[in-house]
């Protein structure tokens, strides 16, 4: 079952399809709690995420923690969020599109270098955003090839003793064949299917860091991270008979209404070890390891639905208030290796960063038989990945306005998955500085990369092509 939701702007958008029983997870689930999305840091951002070999600001215990020992100065940062996630869906050959926008606190912290008499010892306290989960969708076309009652009750199969929980039959979309022991469903295909997802929320990290320089211009580095994060889905499905095809009682059909929604709460930890050689005055390289994340995962969702017909009959599920249900899982994030390197020359400096995560090695633990047996299909339709980034840093103005530039490219996790479904980002930004002791900086990022969904299976799928605008500002004080 691949892509029940697809990768969103900092990774995954999520398109929840609600069982009989409440709601299903599915490895994406995973995915979309391992992706980094765009980090920590106006200064990182604007380089195209290309920072493993820079890393020497506040934002080193994000990507770096080693180049936390480069940093002489006492530092207090904070800095803004804004994510503009665009998204235009083609569903059988009908256009829309749907924009959903989220701001957020994207850094807070205080770095410290304590007085040493060899080296540096320099530690570090703060909060930063990981990952923003806001996505949007909204599709609507004629569908002649299926319609979403049939995963309900399909029409010969055998029922089920207990039909409580069947939304088909509750809402009298499928009748029962009582002889034969059999659905009577007859709503197949050409109705017209339409819905929106909204999507909100984030991963956040509260650190404490640390970087020492354990030789003259090595630097080491650890961070440890308390993992906090919410996430928020709401989906609207609908299904109409615009076409008054399903004119005869009792299966004068007009139109079905769904509405699902999740709310999850996120806790975990994790670590990252950093270490970084300084080899020239403005020349580093660096590498990091990502330790897995291990999340906790709480989620209430809600599930509701009505039907109408032609006779002006009206029905709802269940009767009453909504279906609620509650969820709680473990899971543990992959590995993640990076390494990068800057060089400067007089006013210019570059940098490149790889970053390697092998995403089989996602896993949910303390689950049920169910989630669990999902762990198998993450070793078969994942696959590891090297993630690139590349930046450019011009001082227009020595030691007051810089100019930034980058690009990356993160190859999508599936396997198979052709090109088209990769993501890139086009970065750029600028810095502004005040006596060296107060820097104002902007980093802006423009995503793009296509990507699918299927409402219930691959005979109701939607074609996206999404495309991003990220902003983040970041104030620094030093002293």
């Amino acid at each position: 079952m691949k892509k029940i939701f697809s990768i969103a702007p900092v990774f995954l958008v999520l398109t929840v399809l609600c069982t009989l029983s409440g709601y299903a997870q599915f490895p994406e689930d995973i995915l979309r709690l391992s992706f980094s999305g765009t980090g920590v840091g106006a200064r990182s951002l604007g380089l195209g995420m290309a920072y493993t070999g820079v890393a020497n600001d506040f934002s080193a215990m994000y990507w770096n923690p080693a180049g936390l020992g480069q940093l002489q100065m006492n530092e207090v940062s904070f800095g803004l969020s804004h994510i503009s996630y665009g998204n235009t869906s083609s569903f059988f050959n009908n256009s829309r599109s749907f924009t959903n926008s989220g701001t957020s606190l994207n850094d807070l912290g205080f770095v410290y270098s304590v007085p040493a008499q060899h080296g540096s010892f320099v530690i570090a306290l703060g909060y930063g955003r990981q990952a923003d989960f806001t996505t949007g969708l909204s599709f609507s076309g004629f569908n002649p090839r299926s319609s979403i009652i049939q995963t309900w009750a399909e029409d010969g199969q055998h029922y089920p003793s207990d039909l409580s929980n069947n939304i088909a039959y509750q809402l009298y979309l499928a009748n029962l064949d009582t002889i034969n022991g059999r659905f009577d469903s007859r709503i197949k295909n050409n109705v017209t299917q339409s819905g929106k997802v909204i999507e909100g929320g984030g991963l956040n990290h509260v650190s404490a860091a640390a970087g020492i320089e354990a030789a003259q211009d090595l630097f080491l580095g650890v961070t440890l991270n308390i993992v906090t994060g919410s996430y928020s889905y709401e989906r609207n499905y609908y299904e109409e008979d615009t076409r008054n095809l399903y004119n005869s009682a009792p299966f004068d059909f007009s139109l079905l209404s769904v509405l699902e929604t999740v709310e999850s709460d996120l806790t975990g930890f994790n670590a990252k070890l950093g270490l970084l050689y300084k080899f020239a005055p403005n020349s580093r390289i660096g590498l990091a390891v990502k330790t897995p994340s291990w999340i906790t995962v709480r989620e209430d969702y809600t599930q509701q639905a009505s039907s109408d017909f032609d006779n002006g009959d009206h029905y709802d599920y269940p009767r009453g208030s909504a279906s609620t249900g509650h969820n709680e899982y473990d899971v543990a994030t992959p590995f993640v290796f990076s390494a990068g390197a800057s060089a400067g020359y007089q006013a210019l400096m570059v940098a490149g960063d790889l970053e390697y995560t092998d995403w089989t090695q996602m896993e949910f633990r303390n689950a049920s038989s169910r989630l669990l047996a999902f762990n198998t299909q993450i070793k078969e339709e994942f696959r590891p990945t090297v993630n690139i980034h590349v930046g450019a840093e011009y001082e227009v103005l020595p030691s007051v306005l810089q100019l930034r530039a980058g690009f990356a490219y993160m190859p999508s996790p599936y396997e198979g998955d052709p090109s088209a479904f990769d993501r890139k980002y086009v970065t750029g930004g600028l810095s502004f500085s005040a006596q060296n002791a107060i820097i104002v900086e902007l980093g802006y990022a423009h995503g793009y990369w296509k990507n699918y969904r299927v409402n219930y299976d691959a005979t109701s799928r939607t074609d996206e092509d999404v495309k991003t605008n990220s902003l983040v500002g970041t104030v620094s004080y030093r002293f």
